[in-house]
């Protein structure tokens, strides 16, 4: 699916689920706002066939549109379009050290759970369950690799000295580019799973204030089936952030 169709069908689908909302009757209120935080992702992969290499987490930011419709005083159905980074690091070890390179990975994502709340009228706690779909809408790639083609004009070691480290034998290159995706490899559409919890504070009839952490999982490799036995690539993402809530009333509607 292009870019514009998959921006397209996301657009539909939020439009669709609120109307559909919207004409659910009774006590029902809904909210709309802003939130933003750091988030840390792993990049889950098995690393047993390359040497001397691990993937580490990085940090990252997400922001996103809180959208919360309420049908009873326990139970809502939420959703929180947005965008999100989902980092990693590739770092060598041992002979290899000092070769590494950061991934910075921007997605839009699409959550839909529901929102189960409990407590007091004015300060309350939430649990979140359900899943999201995302896309993986742009990438950055940073790092250092040695040149095999472009060896050291004087590494110091003598004759019958053997090299501590590869920058000993190649001299290091550096990169600092936008990374091109490949329409072979790289799966650019994610589904998963996301859970989260939190606690509100009620400003007003009109205003609340929250803070959250969420769990997202994706379900789907980061890379197409484009060879036999390839290793999959699956992202885990913690998020904590802090919101503002609007709420309009039934008369607003």
């Amino acid at each position: 699916m292009k870019k514009k169709q998959l921006k397209q069908s996301i657009v539909y689908c939020g439009i669709c689920m609120l109307v559909a909302l919207h004409s659910i009757q009774g006590r029902a209120q809904f909210s709309i706002g802003v939130q933003g935080g750091y988030n840390k992702n792993y990049l889950v992969t098995n690393v047993s066939n390359l040497v001397s290499t691990q993937y580490n987490p990085m940090g990252g930011f997400s922001l996103g549109i809180p959208m919360l419709y309420t049908l009873t005083d326990w139970f809502a159905i939420k959703s929180a379009p947005g965008y999100t980074q989902k980092n990693s690091q590739m770092q060598r070890t041992g002979f290899y050290q000092g070769v590494y390179q950061n991934n910075t990975n921007g997605y839009l994502q699409l959550p839909l759970m529901a929102h189960l709340s409990f407590g007091g009228e004015t300060l309350r706690g939430y649990v979140d369950a359900g899943g999201y779909a995302g896309y993986w809408l742009s990438a950055h790639v940073k790092g250092t690799m040695p040149n095999i083609l472009n060896p050291p004009a004087y590494t110091g070691l003598t004759s019958n000295q053997q090299p501590n480290n590869v920058f000993d034998e190649y001299t290091p290159y550096s990169y600092d580019e936008k990374y091109q995706f490949n329409t072979t490899k790289d799966n650019r559409i994610e589904f998963g799973l996301a859970a989260g919890a939190g606690v509100s504070y009620k400003l007003s009839d009109t205003y609340q204030v929250f803070g959250e952490a969420t769990y997202c999982e994706s379900l789907t490799d980061q890379q197409k089936k484009y060879e036999t036995g390839q290793v999959p690539r699956y992202n885990q993402t913690y998020v904590f952030s802090l919101g503002l809530l609007y709420t309009i009333s039934r008369k607003d509607y």
